[in-house]
């Protein structure tokens, strides 16, 4: 494999604009070797340097800058390609003439003027000692100042490039290495913290009650003169259990003071309400001593509570991880970079056969802080070690393999053949079900047959659309979307694309089935054929629900949670994966219409008359619309919990397209209540609201979710940069069909056609097409937005404070392994 292929395949996406333009060197080495062959070429404004080399910033030697557009077209020289080779010397031109004689510079190698320069490169036979026997270059040897007094323009351009991309490189790694030293320290006093707090909770739910072990802390008074500091203990001479240091700890529903407040508000706060109640005749001596008994009471006690340690310990687990995913990245990216200046500087090699590599490694490569790793890998082994200590009781083996565990190669050779087996069971399972369910004898035969082809409609949706999100995860990965970091999965239990397929696959191929039996009447006489919708109910729920650790146990679970957390909008923090999750059930508002319906025809026991009993005709039409639009009332609220955090006028504009969807539909189940007729103010008003909401989501698609219709960028409508850039033609296509699929809504406007529940079904189908699409851009432009601000690990807040009395409070409720151990 190539090494530009092999670094786009192994680099950080994130990190993209950081690494090394090996492919922009490269192009620099072709000029350079077909200006040697005299053949035409032409320097693209493309290929120059992303920024230009700055060497007064650093020690290292600098280099000659010799403009693009100063280089002569070599076609003057290509004619004379005999008189090139047998030219032993080689001067620079009007950029050297400081360095070299006037009468050289002067001389008829150079055209007798200063504006015009030809590349003479010696013979093979010269420039190597010519003769027999071992070749010699009169370079070998010379510093690298000399070497470059000595290269064309073109050589010249090559390490002006060769120095910039250096600098870079060397300025992103610094800054992200005194980011990493600052946070492992961070982390180092939050692990002891943490060490304190377990001593505490130990001591209170091991050794003796809680109240008890409180109890005797405070008999053990501190000697005088020692002072509670923010990070040191109560007696550190004494031996006597240290009180942590933090001033603000726990979660909000705690029912103590304000974690806010640090130890000083709150002494000085006793202080004055005891002042208060005394006559103003001096201090009490015994007001101080209390009032910092009954802090420290008040912490003891808030440190023994189990759900505090956990949390604690759950969230520095959390955020060590992170940080070494973090150090890992940053190694790779120094290994990366050091190969690419490597490989670039041998094809100059090469190419011009200059021997200039060992002397630029020497003067400028290792004298780069990222050509040493022994500060990343002390880092890395003393996170390795704390790891070990705090969580896993000293186990190095088991510390290693939790950190490293998104190394773990995996096959899924298994997975694609059974997802592939079950896909193909499926279909002509379908194929039979339609046939045998459209014959009249079957139509005439099962009772219940309209409604019971409407429940199967309704399973179908979500089952083909969680298929469809499995093509999703396949084309993010093969694009190198990290869709594991924008979704916060746990790199050590995230599925792979292969395997996310096969909970689909079973559940297709077990409604195929199920489909079938219903309308082929097979034992019919013993099952019912509406008995078959629920026995795949029930499996669903069985393989979603169960709490074995079989079937991808944790992606069930952390899916369920994240659902969960839905009907908590308004109380938390929302993040991507929350209102992610909602644009998802939006467009699964044919199923949750149906989920009354499916409700009400059993209870109904599937009547002739189900659509007037059940359907949006009948009187329970609202229960229909409210669990419709529970998906957009819910989009509505975090909308709004997002501008009460931050503030962005944008958030209530999002909010306000979820509110025009609420009224479309609000407008659309009353027109359906009353008997879909196509004229009156009613359709008028509908047929309105309707297509101002189609207008409004689509332009927010456009703009804000997919940041497409840029007027003056590269690629016309589209944005600057592209992930999926070898497809643009189906951005294109993507713009169109989403705009006329947001108007899918008209095929219910004709008076002749499918009856309305056909077409319901249609649009349902139609809409998760719209939005599996939309799912591809959608995390294109979050993935783009990672890539500007550099952002490759979660930023997990620490659960102990310092110095800052405010605590953003992040309600994570992640499992870990001792939450169940200590219940």
């Amino acid at each position: 494999m190539k090494f530009a292929q092999y670094l786009r395949d192994t680099q950080t996406p994130e990190w993209k604009k950081a690494y090394i333009d090996y492919r922009g060197l490269k192009k620099r080495i072709t000029a350079i070797r077909k200006a040697e062959q005299g053949l035409d070429f032409t320097a693209s404004p493309d290929d120059s340097p992303a920024q230009p080399a700055t060497p007064a910033a650093t020690p290292r030697t600098s280099s000659i800058t010799l403009p693009l557009d100063t280089i002569d077209n070599p076609r003057e020289s290509s004619s004379k390609p005999r008189q090139r080779r047998n030219t032993v010397t080689s001067i620079a031109r009007q950029a050297f003439s400081s360095a070299v004689p006037d009468d050289v510079r002067k001389s008829p190698a150079m055209g007798g003027r200063a504006g015009s320069y030809h590349r003479h490169r010696p013979s093979l036979s010269v420039r190597f000692g010519g003769g027999v026997g071992k070749p010699t270059n009169p370079m070998t040897g010379m510093p690298l100042q000399d070497i470059l007094l000595q290269l064309s323009p073109l050589e010249v351009a090559f390490f002006n490039m060769l120095d910039s991309q250096l600098e870079k490189v060397e300025t992103f790694y610094v800054t992200r290495e005194k980011e990493a030293v600052a946070k492992g320290k961070l982390l180092e006093i939050q692990l002891q913290e943490l060490v304190e707090h377990r001593k505490i909770y130990q001591r209170a739910h091991t050794k003796v009650p809680w109240a008890a072990a409180i109890s005797a802390v405070l008999k053990s008074k501190p000697k005088r003169g020692v002072k509670i500091t923010r990070t040191k203990s109560i007696s550190e001479q004494s031996g006597e259990t240290r009180i942590p240091g933090w001033l603000g700890f726990g979660k909000p529903s705690t029912p103590i003071a304000s974690p806010g407040i640090n130890s000083r508000t709150s002494s000085n706060a006793s202080s004055e309400d005891e002042k208060c109640d005394k006559p103003d005749d001096g201090p009490s001596p015994n007001s101080n001593s209390q009032s910092s008994d009954d802090e420290t009471s008040h912490r003891l006690a808030f440190a023994a509570d189990p759900d505090n340690y956990l949390y604690a310990k759950r969230k520095l687990k959390k955020a060590v991880i992170e940080h070494y995913r973090g150090l890992e990245l940053l190694h790779n990216y120094r290994v990366l970079n050091l190969t690419g200046f490597r490989k670039a500087l041998k094809k100059f090699e090469k190419v011009t056969r200059i021997p200039v590599q060992n002397e630029y490694w020497k003067e400028k490569v290792e004298r780069s802080e990222f050509a040493s790793d022994k500060s990343i890998r002390e880092m890395m082994k003393e996170m390795e070690e704390m790891y070990a200590n705090t969580f896993v009781k000293g186990n190095k083996k088991k510390a290693m393999k939790r950190l490293r565990g998104g190394h773990r190669m995996k096959s899924h050779h298994f997975s694609t053949f059974r997802s592939g087996i079950l896909l193909g069971l499926a279909i002509p399972a379908i194929i039979a079900g339609f046939v045998n369910g459209f014959q009249a004898e079957n139509r005439a035969a099962i009772h219940g047959w309209g409604a019971l082809m409407v429940v199967y409609a309704t399973l179908f949706v979500p089952t083909l659309f969680a298929a469809l999100v499995g093509l999703n995860l396949l084309v993010w990965a093969r694009s190198r979307i990290n869709y594991v970091f924008i979704f916060e999965l746990e790199s050590i239990t995230a599925l792979d694309y292969r395997e996310y397929f096969e909970v689909p696959s079973i559940l297709l191929a077990g409604l195929a089935y199920c489909f079938w039996l219903s309308f082929s009447r097979i034992g019919s006489h013993v099952v019912s054929p509406d008995v078959w919708p629920l026995v795949w109910l029930g499996g669903t729920a069985l393989i979603v629900f169960n709490p074995f650790p079989v079937l991808f146990h944790n992606t069930r679970f952390w899916l369920i949670r994240v659902i969960a957390k839905l009907f908590l909008t308004g109380t938390r923090r929302v993040e991507f994966t929350d209102f992610w999750i909602g644009d998802q059930f939006c467009s699964l508002v044919f199923t949750l219409q149906n989920i009354y319906f499916i409700g009400c025809v059993y209870a109904d026991n599937f009547s002739p008359e189900w659509k007037s009993n059940c359907g949006l005709t009948s009187k329970h039409w609202p229960a229909s619309f409210i669990l419709a639009v529970l998906p957009f009332i819910l989009r509505l609220v975090q909308s709004l919990k997002r501008f009460y955090d931050s503030g962005l006028v944008t958030h209530l504009i999002n909010g306000g397209k979820y509110g025009s969807g609420i009224v479309s539909y609000l407008i659309f189940f009353i027109w359906r209540h009353h008997g879909t007729q196509r004229s009156g103010a009613l359709f008028a008003f509908w047929c309105i609201c309707t297509t101002l909401y189609a207008i409004y989501a689509c332009t927010w698609d456009f703009l804000m979710d997919w940041s497409v219709l840029r007027v003056h960028s590269p690629n016309a409508l589209l944005r600057p940069e592209l992930v999926y850039s070898s497809q643009i033609p189906l951005y294109y296509f993507a713009i169109v069909t989403n705009l006329l699929l947001r108007f899918s809504w008209v095929i219910y406007i004709p008076e002749a056609g499918p009856d309305m529940l056909v077409r319901s079904f249609i649009i349902a189908v139609l809409e998760v097409f719209r939005r599996w699409q939309w799912n591809f851009y959608r995390l294109e432009n979050e993935h783009l937005g990672n890539m500007d601000q550099y952002r490759v690990t979660r930023e997990v807040p620490l659960p102990y404070l310092f110095d800052d009395p405010r605590r953003e409070d992040d309600a994570d409720d992640d499992d870990d392994e001792d939450s169940q151990q200590s219940k």
